[in-house]
C-alpha cells in the first residue's frame, strides 16, 4: 500500500498549487475590479460635485448679473429726476459711463448702458394704415433712412422692401424686392413671414436678402424697438448720423460726432450747427427734422459676471416712462 499512498500525494500536490493559483488569479481580479468600481465612483462624486458647483456658480452669477440691470435701473431713474439737462440724453451723463471690472465676492462683475435711441428703429418701418397722408409721409421719411443706412455701410442688396413685408400685417409682397409667405415656404425648413413687430434685430437673418455678412454690418446700428422713435442726435454713432439727410455723408457725419463736446438742447441746435455742411440747407431741415430728438426712452444693459470660470452675460432692454419710472422691457443672454 506504501507505494499508492506516495503516488497518490504525488498527483494531488499539482493540483493543489494550481487551485491556489486560480484562487489568487481571481483575488487579484476581484481587487481590480473593486479599484476600477472604486476609482469610477470617486470620479462619479468629483464630476457631480463640480457639477453642482457649476449650477450654483451660475446660479450667482445670475443674479449678479440682475444686480448689474438694478444699477442701470437706480442710474437712469436718477438721471431722469436730477439731471441738468432734463429734456436731453448724452454721452456726458452718468448713464453713459460704463461700470469697469469690479471685484466681487468669488469674481468680478461689469456693465454698460447704451441708448437705443441712438440707432435705426427697424419698426419704424410700419406703419398701421397706410392710406393715412400723414403716415405715408412718415414711412417714406424711414424708408429713405434706411437705404441711406444701408449705402453708407456698402451693402448693395435691397432690403427695404423686404423688411416691410416682414413685419406688415398683409401677405402680399410689395414689389419684386418684397418677400412674402411664398418666398419663404420655399425654404429648407418652411417658416412664413412675422407679420407683427420685431422684438429683435435678430429676426434680420430669417429675411430674404439678408445674409450673416450682412446682418454683422448692420446689427450695431439698428434696434427693434415697440413704438415708433427718433434718433437721439446727441448719442447717434457717425453711420446712423450720416444716414439721416442725403447731403450728409460718413466723413462729415465723423467730423459732426468729433465735434459734438456740447449738448444739443434742442433739433434746432443740432440743425443750425451741422447746417455748414450741406448745400441746400431748408431742403437739410426738411428732410431730417422729423428724423432727430435729443432725448432717449429705451436703453441696452449689458452685464457680464464671472464667477469662478463660470460667466454670465445679460441683456436687458429698459424703457424710462415719462413719470421716470423704469421699466424692463425685455431680457436675453448677452452674446456679445
Amino acid at each position: 500500500m506504501q507505494p499508492f499512498t506516495r503516488k497518490k500525494a504525488a498527483l494531488t500536490a499539482p493540483g493543489i498549487k494550481q487551485q491556489r493559483g486560480i484562487a489568487l488569479l481571481t483575488a487579484l481580479l476581484v481587487v481590480s475590479l473593486a479599484t476600477i468600481i472604486a476609482v469610477n465612483i470617486t470620479e462619479r462624486q468629483q464630476y457631480d460635485i463640480r457639477r453642482l458647483e457649476n449650477i450654483l456658480y451660475s446660479q450667482q452669477a445670475y443674479y449678479y448679473a440682475m444686480g448689474g440691470e438694478s444699477w442701470a435701473r437706480g442710474i437712469l431713474y436718477k438721471d431722469g429726476k436730477s439731471s441738468s439737462h432734463k429734456n436731453t440724453d448724452n454721452l456726458l451723463e452718468d448713464w453713459a459711463q460704463p461700470l469697469p471690472v469690479t471685484i466681487i465676492e468669488g469674481g468680478t462683475i461689469s456693465g454698460e448702458i447704451i441708448d437705443l435711441t441712438s440707432l435705426f428703429n427697424l419698426n419704424n418701418l410700419y406703419v398701421e394704415n397706410i392710406k393715412d397722408p400723414s403716415l405715408k409721409i412718415r414711412l417714406t421719411q424711414q424708408t429713405e433712412m434706411f437705404n441711406r443706412l444701408l449705402d453708407v455701410l456698402e451693402i448693395k442688396e435691397p432690403l427695404v422692401q423686404a423688411v416691410i413685408d416682414w413685419i406688415d400685417k398683409d401677405s402680399e409682397a410689395l414689389s419684386p424686392d418684397g418677400a412674402e409667405d411664398q418666398n419663404y415656404e420655399q425654404k429648407t425648413p418652411p417658416y412664413r413671414t412675422s407679420n407683427k413687430l420685431m422684438s429683435s434685430p435678430s429676426e434680420l437673418l430669417l429675411i430674404e436678402g439678408v445674409t450673416a455678412e450682412i446682418y454683422e454690418k448692420l446689427k450695431p446700428f439698428v434696434t427693434a424697438l415697440p413704438e415708433a422713435t427718433t434718433v437721439n442726435i446727441n448719442t447717434a454713432p457717425a453711420e446712423v448720423i450720416a444716414a439721416l439727410s442725403s447731403q450728409l455723408d460718413l466723413e462729415k457725419a465723423t467730423e459732426i460726432v468729433d465735434e459734438r463736446g456740447t449738448v444739443f438742447e434742442t433739433n434746432k441746435d443740432f440743425i443750425d450747427q451741422t447746417s455748414h455742411q450741406v448745400s441746400d440747407k431748408n431742403k437739410y431741415q426738411v428732410e431730417i427734422e422729423p428724423l432727430i430728438g435729443v432725448s432717449s426712452l429705451y436703453f441696452k444693459v449689458k452685464s457680464q459676471v464671472l464667477i469662478d470660470k463660470i460667466s454670465s452675460n445679460l441683456d436687458s432692454t429698459l424703457k424710462r416712462n415719462s413719470d421716470g419710472s423704469i421699466e424692463t422691457i425685455s431680457r436675453s443672454p448677452g452674446v456679445d
